[in-house]
């Protein structure tokens, strides 16, 4: 996910004029800064899924006791890593495209980049873009080490396939280092298929897909922008509302823990897509951090990155958690 900073032509007073927004991130963990100084902060629910998973691993853990540690470096350092490299995808494309990077913020739902802006509508897209494709070189990563470890596990005498199966065999797991670590490795091949799959091909807003819809609209179909962000909103609810209807329907068949995640994310789209929908009827999107921004007020033609009659560079916040307040700065 990326956060977009906006051009806007400010009517604050002479002292305000091209201040940034500072973000506060009152219940974050700052990791440093990384790749040309860029900021990184973790914020305390990235730990949601984790203790979902660790929580429904205890069941097993008289029977198959490393199943408790695979779910911890899974949805810990793996799904850490994952993610920041998805982030820095962002990050890397925003600024080929000129746009400048505040920082990025890791959290249950991935995570976003205060990206931006970019030159174009084309720029946006290329930055909504970066982020999911930086999968497939991962999932490349991690299928040649389950191929590594495969050979290891292989010479014991249990010969498993080519492709990592989506299950977790508790017995392969427990049978030794290369058991455990062949399992660790599959599952991180289909982490990653499944982030690329769910944020590059679902067209929920504010996530990677719902911002590739959003843009495609605008470019290629040639929508006015305010139909586009009506038409994304409409689409990201409907898919929201499917998703926690599924993840109701699940909790009672079984797959709790992965139901409550799926049910808490479409709570979220769901949330964010109102609010988008919300402005679209009060034809207020000026002031919206995303589609307010000059590259989609101006139906896909170029814009500039930098002013010099007034104009002014505010980082504006979209998709971070409800206790993340932004400080003092001119709101784009």
């Amino acid at each position: 996910t990326t956060m977009t900073a906006t051009m806007a032509e400010s009517p604050a007073a002479p002292s305000q004029v091209a201040t940034t927004t500072k973000l506060s991130f009152p219940s974050s963990i700052s990791l440093g800064s990384c790749i040309g100084g860029v900021p990184i902060k973790l914020h305390l629910s990235f730990f949601l899924l984790l203790l979902i998973e660790f929580i429904s691993s205890i069941r097993l853990a008289a029977d198959y006791p490393l199943y408790m540690l695979f779910v911890v470096v899974l949805y810990g350092p793996v799904l850490l890593l994952t993610i920041l490299v998805h982030e820095f995808g962002h990050v890397f494309a925003t600024k080929r495209q000129g746009g400048e990077v505040g920082g990025v913020v890791l959290w249950p739902l991935g995570g976003f980049a205060l990206c931006g802006p970019t030159e174009s509508l084309s720029g946006e897209l290329k930055v909504a873009l970066a982020g999911p494709l930086t999968h497939i070189p991962q999932m490349f990563f991690w299928w040649m080490i389950y191929l590594l470890v495969k050979y290891e596990f292989d010479m014991t005498g249990n010969a498993t396939g080519i492709w990592p199966s989506f299950s977790i065999f508790l017995k392969t797991m427990s049978t030794g280092p290369a058991g455990f670590f062949q399992v660790l490795a599959g599952e991180a091949v289909w982490l990653n298929i499944i982030l690329c799959g769910f944020n590059l091909c679902i067209p929920a807003y504010p996530l990677d897909g719902g911002r590739v819809f959003a843009a495609g609209l605008i470019l290629k179909l040639k929508v006015e922008p305010l139909k586009a962000a009506f038409v994304t909103a409409m689409t990201a609810m409907a898919i929201s509302t499917t998703m926690v209807a599924y993840a109701i329907v699940r909790l009672f068949t079984g797959g709790a823990s992965f139901s409550l995640y799926l049910g808490l994310v479409g709570l979220y789209v769901f949330y964010e897509s109102f609010e988008l929908n919300s402005a679209v009827k009060r034809n207020d999107l000026k002031n919206h951090p995303i589609f307010g921004g000059k590259c989609y007020q101006s139906g896909g033609a170029n814009s500039a990155s930098s002013s010099s009659d007034g104009g002014d560079l505010t980082m504006a916040e979209v998709s971070a958690p409800a206790d993340i307040p932004a400080e003092e700065g001119v709101m784009a």
